[in-house]
């Protein structure tokens, strides 16, 4: 790898750092799914500082290029983001299901108080 992809590969990883921290100052990320893009970033500083960590980790998990073992964890990392927002989506449904729920029992309470009150 050459000095000028580390570089590239810094200032990426640390503009992709600062734009997190910014979208959490501003609100528009939580802290719990931030938690992903924050990882990505250090672990971008830390391949981009040693890239020979790619070489020893292909190595040791008997890929062939090093490249290839990139693209398996960037096909990792994908995954992880799928599931952690089908939680987040899942858990929103349900939420959604119980307030839709609870909201029509009060429609059904205000009704009923409705007619009592007209009906006195």
């Amino acid at each position: 790898m050459t000095v000028q992809l580390q570089v590239y590969m810094l200032l990426g990883a640390l503009a992709l750092f600062c734009v997190i921290f910014f979208l959490l100052k501003k609100g528009m990320m939580s802290v719990k799914y931030s938690l992903l893009w924050l990882g990505l970033s250090v672990a971008l500083v830390v391949v981009a500082a040693c890239p020979y960590i790619m070489y020893v980790l292909s190595v040791v998990l008997s890929i062939e290029m090093p490249v290839n073992l990139v693209f398996l964890l960037m096909f990792v990392y994908v995954l992880l983001v799928l599931l952690s927002l089908s939680v987040a989506i899942s858990q929103l449904a349900e939420k959604c299901r119980r307030l839709a729920q609870a909201n029509a029992l009060l429609e059904q309470r205000l009704r009923e108080l409705e007619r009592q009150h007209s009906a006195e």
